[in-house]
């Protein structure tokens, strides 16, 4: 062959590289600031005391306090409804770096639908919130290995991976 074809070949091979490149690592970069402020608002909201019934405020500063406390439970509502809702919209808008968020082990339709949950149950006082925060870092967490419908994805035998994901 001529020298120009290895040349062509050689350009446009690099410039098909650097477009699969950026076509993954934009998204990729976007969820992983996503993670961030999920995992720091998660932090945040592990502090966050729920208020006593109203009934039971009857001095001026334990009426403070009790609406303090439902300002900082309807903040944190509100912070997961948002963070949940935008992951799952990543999750729709990029299904490709989905796919391959999910082959390393980490779920962010999963995580999303786990925090809009998550945000109902601040409305309920007595409902158990520790569960739904154990999924959500479940579903976020990287440390661990990836689950076996992601290791069969990376394997070949099947492109795509679930719309509903077990946690």
């Amino acid at each position: 062959m001529q020298w120009y074809v290895y040349l062509v070949t050689i350009s446009a091979t690099a410039a098909l590289g650097w477009f699969a490149s950026e076509l993954l690592s934009r998204p990729l970069r976007a969820f992983f600031e996503l993670r961030r402020k999920v995992l720091r608002q998660m932090f945040i909201a592990k502090s966050i005391s729920f208020p006593k019934p109203r009934e039971l405020a009857v001095s001026s500063r334990e009426i403070r306090d009790y609406d303090q406390a439902l300002r900082n439970v309807r903040e944190a509502q509100r912070a997961f409804s948002n963070l949940g809702f935008r992951l799952l919209a990543f999750g729709e808008n990029e299904p490709v770096a989905s796919n391959v968020l999910v082959a390393v082990g980490l779920n962010p339709v999963a995580a999303g639908s786990r925090l809009i949950e998550l945000s109902m149950a601040y409305t309920r006082p007595h409902m158990d919130r520790a569960d739904l925060c154990n999924q959500v870092e479940k579903a976020l967490r990287s440390n661990h290995p990836a689950p076996a419908r992601a290791r069969k994805w990376m394997t070949g035998w099947s492109f795509r991976a679930p719309a509903t994901a077990d946690l």
